[in-house]
């Protein structure tokens, strides 16, 4: 009996565009994503949305719509065309249903078809930004919200979010589904002898991002609270590579229970998106969202995957301030 399409899946089918058909099975969970070197077909999905998101949001290339099955970007680029004929002065393709001189243009210009195709393409902007205030699940809400930013980017400004630089190369810290094992077991206060922990903090002093050293790979962090990455809304809990020499950073200050250092993000060189953790999600429904994945977690002793909350791990951030 075939089962039921992800959320996701269906949202954007009903309400906007079919999503690309690789996006497709994987939050479908086909099989072949549920493997033990990529844990379920969500995390691959959010692996997907990496690649997008350490990309620059380009304000006038439609590489972005390839996250759709053929999206025809035809009436985005008439209107960046044809805008000089109606006096328009219009930079991107992006955010026009929030572009106040295009609602002014909206509300006096006669009836034509360059203002039909405007009206169009404002409608389906708009109907994206709803998509997530409709999905039911929070692993669903989640996804949502990040594909709606890589075609409708966010600033600090709109958001309040700290916005992390993003490093120039990728990494070569990997995201396979066992790197939560040592964030859980930091949150519960079982760091190892030679382990260190580093915690990057905003202009305030809060936490930001909790690193691990010497305990698998180094330089991978977790973050603690939402973050902002090339205009993106990221979770907390969401799995980063970071570059940076910490050895030539002068304003750090050690921690005061373990090893490492408190930093400030902005001495940071640069940050890279890796996935999200099964941290990003709530205890109750990590077994839903992540499927196999958290089930390995499970198979293989990691320290309580089911209940551990990422508050745990934001404590011992702040306990080292």
């Amino acid at each position: 009996m075939a089962t039921a399409d992800h959320e996701v899946v269906q949202l954007f089918q009903q309400k906007l565009h079919p999503l690309a058909g690789k996006l497709v099975e994987m939050l479908n969970e086909h099989y072949s994503h549920q493997t033990e070197r990529r844990g379920c077909g969500y995390t691959q999905a959010t692996r997907v949305l990496a690649e997008y998101i350490n990309t620059v949001r380009e304000s006038q290339e439609f590489q972005d719509l390839k996250l759709f099955d053929d999206f025809n970007h035809k009436a985005l680029k008439s209107i960046l065309d044809q805008q000089g004929l109606y006096d328009l002065q219009l930079n991107s393709w992006r955010n026009l249903d929030l572009n106040i001189q295009l609602n002014q243009f909206i509300s006096t210009a006669v009836d034509s078809d360059f203002k039909q195709c405007v009206m169009q393409v404002q409608e389906q902007q708009k109907v994206l930004r709803s998509i997530q205030e409709q999905a039911q699940l929070e692993e669903s809400k989640l996804l949502c919200a990040m594909i709606e930013d890589v075609i409708l980017p966010k600033t600090a400004v709109d958001t309040d979010l700290v916005e992390l630089r993003k490093t120039v190369e990728k990494p070569k810290v990997g995201s396979c589904p066992m790197a939560e094992n040592f964030f859980l077991k930091i949150a519960h206060h079982r760091v190892l002898r030679g382990g260190e922990i580093n915690i990057f903090v905003d202009h305030q002093n809060r936490p930001l991002l909790l690193e691990k050293l010497n305990m698998g790979d180094n330089h991978s962090c977790i973050s603690l609270v939402p973050l902002l990455m090339n205009g993106v809304r990221l979770p907390a809990g969401s799995l980063f590579s970071v570059d940076y020499d910490r050895d030539t950073i002068q304003n750090k200050q050690p921690n005061k229970k373990y090893k490492g250092f408190v930093i400030p993000y902005d001495e940071i060189a640069g940050f890279w998106f890796l996935r999200l953790t099964t941290l990003a999600v709530s205890p109750q429904n990590r077994k839903r969202a992540f499927s196999t994945h958290f089930q390995q977690q499970v198979d293989n002793g990691l320290y309580s995957p089911g209940t551990t909350e990422l508050q745990q791990l934001f404590d011992v951030a702040q306990a080292q301030l």
